[in-house]
């Protein structure tokens, strides 16, 4: 009886051509073995299970194939035998992480020295060598410089940025990427076919998403799976096995979050937990749905070979439901919701205040959209299901990018004192910008002068006005004020200082507002030579900053 041996090691790759979702590096090594044009040393980078390990020996094999270096070589022959059983003498594969001591570099740097005894070269393949010490990289570096001729290095690691710079500058670096799941799919098919294995297209698809971009692991995850259930590898036994949750459950769930129906989210959020899912998978689940979800919004050619005919089919109802600025905010949380799971004591409770919160947030509808709508002579339709959300505790920053709710078919408030409709901006301003509540309170309005409102503003914060009209802010007054008088004004702060660089740097013209100056005592200079000085004439054009008269006069 032949001996049993996982699937991850039966179904190593053995050539550039079996190296799964690699093309951008095999067909890049192929092509510089095939010209002779053969580094010194390759460092080859990436997540694990991605086939580093097994490229380093095709490489090898490639290098000490009889009449080579060629990259048609036979796999069968023994000098590739031997290589991919790890027994060659030419060979030699050592763990970094168990020998990553000064004196096991020497070793090795007192060893390049002797010739190959079959191969053409010798060459050293060093797993995560990240894990040297720095003394042991130092005693490496001159013989990585200049090797003897039939000395060659090829490194491996999974934390690139813990190599030092020396030893990156005199590698070749190759990256590694993700496996698309759509190829670890395709994988798993073949392994179940040599195994005489059939296996439900949505039970591969649930390993490859639970793989996430490793093929190794989808590889002993399939394994496991066959040897419990059997030579049928069915969806509901992946789930069953992993404590994974399939695409459908996954969509209902998204689909009542964007929908705001919290009943729905505690009642499903219940359910799967009580069928035994994991909640940090199924947080991940759904932050790899959002995401594929923001992609598929703004640029459905990049994710559409990735995703199945499932979640094309969840995606449809919702992009009517969600903008691509409310998926970003969804992503944020739940990004942030997976990071705090891993060190909660009590999970179930952090996941459902999580989703619930999610749910019951809403989105800001962008003032370019309510003008567009507003020009069209079309209205929002206000009877329609709300999508979530934007204003989140953990979504501040986002929040502030967005301009605040506006309904076209309210009716529009006409407040007869600018006064109040100011008074009320402030207070919005502050519940939207909390860092800068205490200097939007610190303002006064003096009037309104045709579609300026007059706003004064203390000496010692004339430095907050950069705050108070930066693009993500601005619009929080402005739009304020529009539903309070009924029009657009402009807003003018009015400081008490002379205009200078310091007080106008924001004062540009997409922030539709402008810095003035309201001098407190008689200034120095007439107007005339205030506005000759050279310098305060360059700010003033720079910034496009002019003088208003002070409230006093």
């Amino acid at each position: 009886m032949a001996s049993y041996q996982v699937f991850a090691r039966k179904y190593r790759p053995q050539t550039f051509a079996e190296v799964v979702g690699q093309e951008h590096i095999t067909k890049t090594l192929a092509n510089a073995i095939r010209l002779g044009r053969i580094a010194q040393a390759y460092l080859l980078v990436g997540p694990r299970g991605t086939g580093k390990t097994s490229t380093a020996r095709i490489i090898a094999k490639a290098l000490n194939a009889p009449d080579g270096p060629k990259i048609d070589f036979d796999p069968e022959n023994e000098i590739s035998k031997e290589i991919a059983e790890g027994r060659s003498l030419d060979v030699l594969e050592i763990d970094g992480a168990s020998n990553n001591g000064v004196e096991q570099v020497r070793d090795l740097r007192d060893n390049v020295r002797f010739a190959p005894t079959k191969g053409r070269f010798k060459i050293y393949i060093i797993d995560e060598v990240h894990m040297l010490s720095g003394a042991a990289f130092n005693a490496l570096l001159k013989t990585l410089e200049e090797p003897p001729a039939h000395v060659k290095f090829i490194f491996a690691t999974t934390e690139a940025h813990k190599v030092p710079a020396t030893v990156l500058s005199r590698c070749q670096r190759f990256d590694f990427r993700r496996i698309p799941d759509a190829a670890i799919s395709a994988h798993l098919r073949f392994i179940c076919e040599k195994e005489g294995a059939t296996a439900d297209e949505a039970a591969l698809q649930t390993i490859a998403r639970y793989a996430d971009g490793g093929l190794r692991d989808a590889e002993v995850a399939l394994d496991q799976v066959i040897g419990f259930f059997g030579n049928h590898v069915a969806e509901e036994a992946v789930l069953q096995m992993f404590g994974l949750t399939g695409i459908g459950p996954v969509a209902g769930l998204a689909k009542a979050i964007v929908e705001s129906d919290t009943a729905s989210v505690l009642r499903q959020v219940r359910g799967l937990s009580a069928a035994g899912k994991d909640l940090g998978k199924l947080a991940a689940d759904l932050l790899k749905f959002f995401r594929d979800f923001a992609l598929f919004q703004v640029a459905p050619e990049t994710v559409e070979a990735e995703l199945t005919a499932a979640e094309k089919e969840a995606f449809a109802p919702l992009t009517t439901l969600l903008t691509p600025r409310g998926t970003l905010a969804i992503l944020e949380e739940l990004a942030s919701l997976e990071n705090r799971l891993r060190y909660a004591l009590s999970k179930e409770v952090l996941f459902e205040v999580a989703l619930l919160r999610i749910a019951q947030l809403r989105e800001k509808v962008s003032l370019e959209t309510l003008l567009h709508h507003l020009a069209d002579g079309t209205a929002f339709p206000v009877s329609a299901p709300v999508p979530p959300l934007v204003s989140a505790p953990g979504l501040a920053q986002t929040a502030m990018a967005m301009a605040p709710v506006v309904v076209a078919s309210a009716p529009v408030k006409k407040a007869v004192d600018p006064g109040q409709a100011w008074a009320k901006a402030v207070t919005r301003f502050a519940q939207e910008c909390p860092l800068e509540a205490g200097s939007i309170a610190a303002t006064r309005c003096i009037g309104l002068r045709a579609d300026e409102l007059e706003i004064a503003l203390p000496a010692n914060l004339k430095h907050k006005i950069a705050a108070f009209i930066a693009p993500r802010n601005l619009p929080i007054l402005e739009e304020t004020l529009f539903q309070e008088l009924g029009h657009r004004v402009k807003i003018v702060f009015l400081a008490s200082d002379p205009v200078t660089a310091a007080s106008t740097v924001s004062a540009q013209p997409q922030a539709q507002a402008t810095v003035a100056t309201t001098p407190t005592e008689p200034p120095k200079l007439s107007d005339k030579e205030f506005q000759s000085d050279p310098q305060i004439r360059k700010a003033m054009e720079l910034f496009q900053a002019r003088l208003v008269p002070s409230a006093k006069s």
